[in-house]
């Protein structure tokens, strides 16, 4: 990949990973509920590393990625959640920002497998795959989060509630 081509295929990385973890702190901010913070609170912290990830890979380095740790606590939060009498089910405009936020990590998804798709050397492209799986563990997260929210009650006793536990 020519200079120029590797330096905006980054830019325009880190603009998303950036654009992504301010999304997911100003929803956090705007969310009544401790659990819902926890999640998208987890979710910025995840994109910020994906940053870091990309500046060292731009810099010539070939980082290790640890894999995201935000759904080793989202059943137990999901769990909570439901447990709480407080629990209130989102509105359809909170909705609508969850919505956002999957097809946000969709976009991130897509773009990262295209770039894999695309990368010369084994380094660059075993990143990008790595970030793609990562975009792919949020938005699973993210469509259990919009499905519990949805419906809490049903969605615990759903016989499928250890879905969680399948990445």
């Amino acid at each position: 990949m020519p200079k120029s081509a590797s330096v905006k295929v980054f830019d325009f990385a880190l603009k998303m990973e950036k654009d992504g973890e301010k999304f997911y702190r100003d929803l956090a901010a705007k969310s009544n509920d401790r659990g819902v913070k926890f999640i998208l609170n987890g979710l910025a912290e995840d994109e910020i590393k994906h940053a870091q990830t990309l500046r060292e890979m731009e810099k010539g380095a070939s980082p290790a990625m640890a894999q995201t740790t935000i759904l080793d606590g989202a059943k137990n939060v999901f769990s909570e959640m439901a447990a709480s009498k407080a629990f209130q089910a989102a509105g359809s405009d909170q909705m609508a920002l969850y919505e956002q936020a999957l097809e946000m990590e969709r976009k991130s998804r897509d773009y990262y497998k295209s770039q894999a798709d695309d990368a010369n050397l084994k380094p660059a492209r075993d990143l990008f795959l790595r970030l793609s799986d990562e975009e792919n563990r949020h938005m699973f997260l993210l469509e259990s989060m919009i499905e519990f929210i949805s419906r809490p009650q049903t969605w615990l006793e759903n016989a499928e509630f250890n879905h969680l536990e399948e990445y």
